[in-house]
């Protein structure tokens, strides 16, 4: 099994960052809230506003939460 860490697409990636977090990137890497929404989506592991978000997901926890409920939502029981 891959590590979680390279299952991460574009579409997820953006969705586990916390709220204004692309905001919070744009104005720290001085950039455009687009470039950093259009970086987020190619997910270029090289390109600044993807590492910083990376690294955000990390810190705040976003990604192992995510694989504790894919792996809740597997496993669980349909309700009745």
């Amino acid at each position: 099994m891959q590590p979680l860490e390279t299952l991460t697409t574009p579409a997820t990636l953006r969705t586990l960052l916390p709220h204004g977090a692309i905001s919070s990137i744009a104005r720290s890497l001085k950039m455009s809230h687009t470039a950093v929404s259009k970086a987020l989506q190619k997910a270029k592991p090289t390109h600044p506003a993807v590492a910083e978000a990376v690294r955000l997901i990390k810190e705040a926890g976003s990604q192992a939460v995510q694989h504790d409920l894919t792996q809740l939502s597997g496993q669980a029981a349909p309700l009745r």
